[in-house]
């Protein structure tokens, strides 16, 4: 595991360094996500060149697969006041036996033409809990939160597995939650008859 980890970080690395000299001309008028799925495309592209397998479907974790590991590209326009990028379900996190990782990419856009600025790669299990959230989404979507440039996400202080025991209690507490949540809308339904 630790040597594809390795070789996944460095084939992304060797990317990620094309990437900082790459520009992606647009539309003034492109919005974000045309814009973002440019670059996510070119990425996602590079890594297929050296080995990469696209997946068959839309509805999955990753945007390619690497070395057996789930690569999801996330990129962010640091000239944008709010992000709380959605990472993953918790329900697939939780069967997901498969590495995770996020590639995080800032750039910028100015006169038509966007670039990088910045590109890091982290499995999920390093980012600390306090930039992460279990939200309303589905059963449950691991947000990533308060962080308008990626160079804030601060590393997790723990191993792997107290990382997804964690995750177990974080979820337990969201459910907790929403079953509250329910309980009351279920009682002020009931009182209004």
């Amino acid at each position: 595991m630790f040597l594809s980890n390795q070789l996944l970080k460095e084939t992304v690395s060797a990317v990620s360094s094309e990437l900082l000299s790459k520009e992606f001309p647009h539309n003034v008028g492109a919005g974000q996500r045309a814009i973002a799925d440019m670059i996510e495309d070119y990425c996602v592209e590079q890594i297929v060149r050296e080995g990469g397998v696209k997946p068959a479907s839309v509805r999955t974790i990753e945007d390619v697969l690497y070395c057996n590991a789930l690569i999801d590209v996330k990129t962010k326009d640091i000239n944008r006041e709010f992000s709380m990028p959605n990472l993953v379900s918790i329900k697939r996190l939780k069967k997901e036996q498969r590495p995770i990782f996020y590639w995080f990419i800032d750039y910028e856009t100015k006169y038509g033409v966007a670039r990088v600025k910045k590109s890091d790669i982290r499995e999920i299990w390093t980012i600390d809990w306090s930039v992460l959230a279990i939200q309303n989404l589905g059963l449950g979507q691991l947000q990533l939160t308060g962080g308008n440039n990626y160079d804030t996400i601060p590393y997790y202080d723990g191993c792997r597995s107290s990382w997804f025991e964690e995750l177990d209690k974080q979820a337990i507490l969201f459910f907790e939650k929403q079953v509250r949540k329910f309980e009351k809308m279920k009682r002020e339904w009931s009182d209004n008859d």
